[in-house]
């Protein structure tokens, strides 16, 4: 961890240390321990990440809070460590809210949904768990909506998510109609507007679907992550970007009776721990996916800008889907009309107020860039092969 970001986290701990002064001194020897598990595999960086967090807690807390983290599958199946955290199987897990649609469809944005939503990326979406009302909102939807014994937190963004990994160039939405994609939840509807079969798989199970000839493509996070499970050795063209996850909040359930029982000290640490590990994680997973995508070219794998007849369809299915759920779903509506409270203020003052990302991007960084050409820096640069095909 940075020396800086190290500093402020501790003087947040420090501040929530003062709540131990109320603690009797053997609360304070207590040691809480619990185990949480994943829906992600053990060689997913996201799974990585989760025992980071936990081990942060476990540091932080001076070792009273003690959190056990598992992979998924290691006591229940990866769709289940929702209903097993609720039912207290579990101690807590860790997840996506776009895998309990089957519950109610308005979890697709719980974890923000495509597009955003509105436009939001995942600074955004944190301004609104934690200053736009969000959060309020996602543990009204887990406690009270669908009378569930766990609290929510967000943890970090996967997003945002490329198209996915195919056998072939895509030169148009005609070509993906008729395959059969791995893709979940309601992004997955998106693409089944367009003529796509979908299957939902676990991260761990993509490969071997694809070996076996089950999928004919898949998408799952990016760069970073699909490396680490070996997508190339099926697929060799990575199409991006997408509308379907921009965004994409990964979460920790925690248990109610965890929560319950905890003191405020220790609860205080987990949630600064908690919510500063999406700025570590963003920090790390930027800096990775750009290592991995020059890793994946060395491995024969190409990258192909996505067809903008597929984004402008992927786009109009989803508002489709998001009309039908806006007028019959009472809890979509009510989580939507928040996020549009929110995003009406973010979005449109960021877009007027910063300037272009990708202008900027373009002049120093593409090929016959700035940087490429001043010659009189020390720092030697030659824009990757692929960088070309993203520029408009």
């Amino acid at each position: 961890m940075k020396t800086a970001k190290r500093m402020a986290l501790l003087a947040g701990v420090a501040a929530v240390s003062g709540a131990m002064l109320a603690v009797p001194a053997s609360a304070q020897d207590e040691v809480y321990s619990y185990t949480f598990q994943s829906a992600y595999s053990a060689s997913d960086p996201q799974y990585l990440f989760f025992e980071k967090w936990a081990e942060q807690i476990g540091e932080y807390s001076g070792g009273r809070l003690q959190i056990e983290t598992l992979p998924a599958g290691t006591i229940v199946d990866a769709f289940e460590v929702l209903d097993a955290t609720s039912d207290g199987i579990i101690d807590g897990a860790h997840s996506w809210s776009g895998f309990w649609v089957g519950k109610d469809r308005a979890a697709v944005v719980v974890s923000s949904g495509p597009a955003g939503p509105f436009g939001m990326d995942w600074a955004d979406m944190w301004g609104w768990y934690y200053h736009g009302g969000g959060l309020d909102e996602v543990n009204w939807f887990f406690q009270d909506h669908l009378g569930l014994d766990v609290v929510w937190r967000p943890l970090l963004s996967s997003g945002s998510q490329p198209l996915g990994w195919f056998n072939t160039v895509l030169e148009s939405a005609d070509d993906l109609r008729g395959l059969t994609l791995r893709i979940p939840g309601i992004p997955g509807e998106m693409y089944e507007g367009m003529g796509v079969s979908v299957v939902t798989l676990p991260g761990g199970e993509i490969l071997p679907a694809g070996e076996r000839g089950v999928i004919d493509a898949a998408e799952f996070v990016g760069p970073y992550i699909d490396y680490q499970l070996g997508f190339y050795d099926v697929w060799q063209h990575y199409h991006a970007p997408a509308y379907h996850e921009t965004v994409t909040v990964a979460e920790v359930l925690i248990g109610q009776h965890v929560w319950d029982e905890l003191p405020d000290d220790l609860r205080g640490i987990l949630e600064l721990v908690t919510k500063s590990a999406m700025l570590d994680w963003e920090q790390e997973q930027q800096r990775e996916d750009k290592r991995h995508m020059d890793m994946l070219q060395e491995q024969g794998v190409e990258f192909h800008r996505t067809p903008d007849d597929v984004l402008e369809e992927s786009l109009e299915s989803w508002h489709q889907i998001m009309r039908a759920e806006y007028e019959n779903n009472e809890a979509f509506r009510r989580i939507v009309n928040s996020q549009l409270e929110h995003a009406s203020n973010v979005v449109t003052a960021r877009r007027i107020l910063e300037p272009n990302y990708y202008d900027l991007a373009d002049r120093y960084w593409a090929p016959g860039g700035f940087v490429e050409q001043a010659d009189w820096l020390d720092f030697e640069w030659s824009a990757p092969d692929y960088y070309g095909t993203f520029v408009d």
